[in-house]
């Protein structure tokens, strides 16, 4: 298995999400190679040196052909090394034989493979499209890519914590958000993540959502299962359940944990921000319960 996040082995399994897919984003360098053809050993390093270069903005897609006979009888592969090039699920060009670096290279750019993390969107989507494809980890690696070009990105920073606290690793989002600027982490977006973190450590050692909800039918005055079912909903992205419990707790007992209903509704509304339509309504009913 390759060291690089953008270099991955393909077989007729993960072809579709691999290559297909993932060509709606970025080109992908379609790899035949087996391990007895030596212009197979030059090539290799050639495209996962582009690769890394490129930090995303191309794919490099493996295929053995002694192993994977079925996809080389697909693409009629004759001879060895062989790169098929695939954009927007399209076969685009082929490359039979060993060929110079700039050949591989001109390629990328006529397809806008070039796009660095400074591209925002593209760069964006890239991750994206790795992170909904199931590679969690590659996209992870990809912006600590970026973040070493660019140290002082807030976007980056903010964009890996989410990532991370995504992945219910709270402590190392934490640092990352506490390292930003004061006036970063007092805006949208990396105020939201810090009032989640808030959440992540209410439901630290919390019992099962299903646990929970069960708990909170049986004692419905029963705050502190609340409290934590709140905050599993919130991890969970279940915003309006959340709400809906810091309601509750609220509405039966509005001293609880240092007024913790009323705290938990602030946190969550600034997690979301002031113009999202649950906090608009959830606002209103805080306002009419307090007063």
């Amino acid at each position: 298995m390759s060291a690089s996040p953008y270099v991955i082995e393909v077989n007729q399994h993960n072809f579709t999400q691999t290559v297909v897919e993932a060509s709606q984003s970025v080109p992908v360098l379609v790899d035949f190679w087996a391990d007895w053809c030596q212009p197979c050993q030059t090539l290799g390093p050639m495209l996962t040196k582009l690769a890394n270069e490129y930090r995303g903005g191309v794919i490099v897609a493996k295929i053995n052909a002694d192993t994977e006979k079925a996809l080389a009888a697909h693409f009629r592969v004759r001879s060895l090394p062989t790169v098929m090039v695939i954009w927007q699920g399209q076969l685009v060009d082929q490359l039979v034989g060993l060929q110079p670096e700039s050949v591989y290279r001109e390629i990328i750019d006529r397809l806008g493979g070039g796009a660095a993390p400074q591209a925002g969107d593209r760069f964006q989507e890239q991750v994206e499209a790795l992170w909904q494809h199931g590679r969690q980890k590659q996209a992870i690696e990809l912006l600590r890519d970026a973040i070493k070009e660019e140290p002082e990105s807030v976007e980056l920073n903010v964009n890996l914590a989410d990532k991370l606290l995504q992945l219910d690793r709270a402590e190392e989002a934490r640092k990352l958000l506490e390292s930003l600027p004061a006036e970063a982490r007092e805006r949208q977006p990396a105020s939201g993540l810090l009032a989640r973190l808030q959440f992540a450590d209410m439901a630290r050692n919390a019992p099962t959502i299903a646990k929970l909800q069960a708990q909170v039918s049986t004692k419905p005055d029963d705050c502190t299962a609340r409290q934590q079912l709140a905050a599993r909903y919130v991890l969970a992205g279940d915003y309006e359940a959340a709400l809906e419990q810091f309601m509750d707790i609220l509405r039966r007992d509005p001293k609880f944990g240092d007024e913790a209903g009323r705290k938990g509704l602030i946190a969550i509304f600034d997690m979301l921000g002031n113009e999202d339509p649950l906090v608009i309504t959830y606002r209103r009913r805080l306002f009419s319960l307090l007063h």
